[in-house]
């Protein structure tokens, strides 16, 4: 029997991430990609692309490109594992000031 008492809808800690300079360091592999296989949340404060594998996509072939927008709270349902380094010859603008939650 489920706990009633636990929230299941919030997100309990925020850390940006800076793809330019690799921090925080410890989540960034050898390719520059941020990388947290425990599952996270994304958030854009700077709109533009990002590719990304949701926590289920266990292959990097699988990964998903899309447009976010400015937003100052975490309204992504999906969770996420990887976040690509930025493509140095997509023409597109990248998102640059990133946030990822971590929730219950």
């Amino acid at each position: 029997m489920a706990d009633s008492t636990l929230s299941m809808a919030n997100i309990q800690r925020v850390v940006p991430v800076d793809m330019i300079n690799k921090t925080p360091a410890i989540n960034f592999d050898a390719s520059g990609n941020f990388v947290d296989e425990v599952g996270f949340f994304i958030r854009v404060e700077s709109e533009g692309l990002l590719r990304f594998c949701p926590i289920g996509n266990k292959s990097d072939g699988e990964s998903i490109t899309k447009q976010f927008d400015v937003s100052y709270i975490f309204i992504d349902p999906v969770v996420c594992r990887k976040i690509f380094a930025p493509e140095v010859t997509s023409p597109s603008v990248t998102a640059s000031v990133i946030y990822v939650g971590y929730g219950v």
